[in-house]
């Protein structure tokens, strides 16, 4: 058969006229790294940019500092924490490092998963929440190769019905980073669900096992109109809370 013929038999099967180009859609998605000081994404992390001279002089106390301080400062009257309102399922977790750990206020406890990867932490509400931000603990000082290097958000009313949100890339933390929800919903920037899975397919160094220090969900506040985003501009750096807790 002749090319020809094979391009005409191939038009009637499926016109040309009517073939549109194929779009790849990527998948949404976000990138941690506070020491790239981004003006933009200021306000995605709690502690601040991390300077060179910082960095290289984080220990273990600075970092118990950086956690007390982002949870005072997430704690403030502008938004109210629903974290006690949720039933917490870890996939997996070692004796002694249960997912109450994420929740306890203490930088030294954590959830470590003991099973095979992904791991997996599914939270469930018992009604539609509405949220506007999550706050997730990270330190790869801390937890080296049981950081997690991607977390891929779900959400949804239920296990069964929960869609993919967005992928969450961790390439150098060592803070409090607030996932905010101004791609969700524009008008009112919230993320409304009853279900929200985190699934953690992969870790630096290619560590197996997986670390979660801190996790805070927060809904707005009844008694405040201010919004998230303006909400941690509002915090001024020279602040005593900030120099009381700033890395020496």
């Amino acid at each position: 058969m002749k090319q020809i013929d094979i391009d005409d038999l191939l038009d009637k099967l499926c016109p040309s006229d009517v073939l549109q180009p194929v779009k790849i859609k990527k998948e949404a998605g976000l990138v941690l790294d506070d020491t790239v000081v981004d003006d933009t994404k200021k306000n995605l992390y709690i502690n601040g940019f991390q300077t060179d001279a910082q960095y290289s002089s984080l220990t273990m106390e600075n970092l118990a500092l950086r956690y007390t301080q982002g949870i005072r400062l997430l704690n403030s009257n502008n938004l109210t924490n629903i974290s006690h309102l949720a039933h917490w399922q870890p996939s997996s977790y070692k004796i002694g490092n249960p997912i109450e750990n994420v929740l306890d206020d203490n930088m030294s406890t954590f959830w470590q998963s003991d099973g095979v990867q992904p791991h997996e932490l599914c939270i469930y509400f018992s009604k539609r929440m509405d949220i506007s931000l999550i706050a997730i603990f990270i330190s790869l000082i801390a937890d080296e190769s049981y950081t997690p290097r991607l977390i891929k958000m779900y959400v949804g009313h239920s296990p069964a019905d929960a869609l993919f949100y967005k992928n969450i890339e961790i390439r150098n933390i060592n803070g409090w980073a607030a996932l905010t929800f101004e791609d969700n919903r524009s008008p009112d920037n919230l993320l409304k669900c009853q279900f929200v899975r985190l699934v953690l397919p992969i870790n630096h160094e290619n560590g197996k096992d997986t670390h979660l220090r801190g996790i805070r969900i927060y809904s707005p506040s009844k008694t405040s109109s201010v919004e998230t985003s303006e909400w941690i501009q509002s915090f001024d750096t020279n602040s005593k809370l900030f120099t009381e807790y700033s890395l020496r």
